[in-house]
């Protein structure tokens, strides 16, 4: 072997081998000794690790952890918000990345006595966030240079989609945000919920800003048919679950939606439930597939995560 290509694979193996250190959301310091055995938490951190090529090494996946396809392969560990000591430990991880939600504060100071380094990443549904996010797994995995990469190319689509805002003339659209939860019930979301950010950046307005009173959940609550008709929704945007029958007949049929204007002109937009509120590398697109959708389309559409082959 030639000395200049002994001394590149030596150098690269000692940087491999060298510990990261990290602050991740919280603000505390961590030390990253070990990236090879990786438990994702969060569709977009396993998303941000597919870019950083990095799939192979996670040993184990979230429930909401789908993209690429092949996580589906990995052993689930459950809900993020509701995890379990002993199923993450008997993946032997050598490092947890998980949304700054994940717990229960329990679990995770028990990964952390195993010796096992748990990273909470910045998960704040903004494109400045986005960035955050990257860059603070980049550092994680000691990829800086790699989260750069990513961060520019989401600068390049969020700059496609200034492009078409900045011409648009009028009122923005108002847009009802529905979580399908029950066929029974119209569970609509304000501008706290996961995935409202999505909608503010693609230039429509939630038509619910706010939601409250009993049942109020995660920033979504039960509307009546009423309550529904008098938002005056334009358009109409709801999450899917890949791994679940969709259907816009099932939407119309909500209470009230049939009645407002977006649905007598069946303006409805059903979009992949990690692509509308995971804040990955692929925000800036996923804002942009939106605004198409929602201001030079027609009738319902449905948009796909560019990721998703499963």
């Amino acid at each position: 072997m030639k000395p200049w290509i002994l001394a590149i694979f030596l150098l690269f193996n000692l940087t491999l081998a060298q510990p990261f250190r990290v602050t991740d959301a919280t603000g505390r310091e961590v030390e990253v000794r070990s990236a090879e055995r990786i438990v994702s938490v969060g569709g977009s951190i396993s998303e941000i690790l597919d870019k950083f090529g990095l799939t192979e090494r996670i040993v184990g996946r979230d429930s909401g952890s789908y993209i690429p396809a092949a996580l589906l392969r990995k052993p689930d560990v459950g809900l993020f918000f509701r995890l379990n000591a002993e199923a993450l430990l008997a993946q032997r991880p050598t490092l947890v990345l998980a949304v700054s939600e994940a717990g229960p504060p329990p679990v995770l100071a028990q990964l952390r006595q195993a010796g096992v380094s748990v990273v909470l990443v910045p998960d704040e549904p903004t494109p400045e966030g986005v960035k955050k996010k990257i860059r603070t797994i980049g550092a994680a995995v000691g990829q800086p240079a790699r989260a750069e990469e990513l961060v520019r190319a989401l600068e390049r689509d969020l700059l496609v989609l200034r492009s078409k805002t900045q011409v648009r003339r009028g009122e923005p659209l108002r847009v009802l945000y529905i979580y399908p939860r029950d066929p029974r019930n119209t569970f609509v979301c304000g501008e706290e919920a996961s995935g409202a950010g999505l909608i503010a950046l693609a230039g429509a307005q939630n038509a619910v800003r706010t939601v409250q009173g009993a049942g109020a959940l995660r920033g979504c609550v039960n509307l009546t048919a009423e309550a529904v008709v008098a938002a005056r929704p334009d358009a109409i945007v709801v999450p899917f679950f890949p791994d679940q029958p969709f259907s816009f007949e099932n939407i119309l049929r909500l209470p009230g939606v049939a009645e407002t204007p977006a649905g007598r002109n069946r303006r409805i937009v059903a979009m992949d439930v990690t692509y509308i509120s995971g804040y990955g590398y692929t925000a800036g697109r996923a804002a942009l597939e939106l605004h198409q959708a929602l201001y030079e389309k027609t009738g319902p559409v449905r948009i796909n995560h560019p990721s998703f082959n499963p």
